[in-house]
């Protein structure tokens, strides 16, 4: 299991030269560190929200039926469902990101078509070293990761209030913190765009 943590963007104005195609690809990039540091913000209000109910639960199996701890536990378990539900937003968002990049590949090899492309490269290049379709295919890996990663953290959050076992509740929080999907070549992906789009 990796745990994922992403460095802030550079202030610093960027290398490359940006007009058209190449400052939108920028702008998207920048979209999607937005989503990426907004799913680990709310990834750790889940964390907190599940350590509530770990003590909750404690609570009552030594006392069993209290009412002020069962009403709590179902506050709790709503407030990881509204977590779960702002979670499933940013893969969607993630998505339109990667359409996007989609029609600036589209867009860039029609430029080419018609002549505008001067460099005489066979595949238009809007940065320094990739082709237009790898932007498509890294944020396109981001978002199945994402994707992937969201799936279990449903999972968890709909599982977690019904463990028997302290062993059981430790184990969902520890899969909720860490990410199985969102891995380490995630993470170089999203360095790799940010420093291909002069960001780093």
């Amino acid at each position: 299991m990796f745990k994922v943590t992403i460095a802030a963007l550079s202030n610093s104005p960027s290398p490359v030269k940006k007009s058209g195609n190449s400052q939108r690809a920028f702008e998207l990039a920048g979209e999607l560190y937005s989503l990426v540091q907004q799913w680990f913000l709310l990834i750790t209000t889940g964390r907190n929200v599940i350590n509530n109910i770990l003590q909750l639960k404690t609570n009552l199996w030594e006392n069993p039926g209290n009412a002020a701890d069962l009403s709590e536990l179902q506050f709790q378990c709503d407030q990881l469902g509204s977590v779960v539900s702002e979670l499933e937003v940013l893969p969607k968002l993630i998505e339109k990101i990667q359409d996007q990049y989609k029609a600036l590949e589209k867009l860039g090899e029609l430029q080419k078509k018609i002549g505008s492309n001067v460099t005489g490269e066979s595949t238009p290049l809007m940065f320094l070293t990739w082709p237009n379709s790898k932007f498509v295919l890294v944020v396109t890996a981001i978002k199945d990761a994402f994707n992937e990663e969201l799936q279990l953290k449903k999972c968890i959050a709909e599982n977690v209030a019904h463990c028997q076992q302290k062993q059981m509740l430790d184990l969902h929080k520890i899969a909720w913190v860490h990410h199985i999907y969102v891995t380490s070549a995630t993470k170089l992906q999203l360095e790799s765009l940010f420093v291909e789009t002069g960001q780093r």
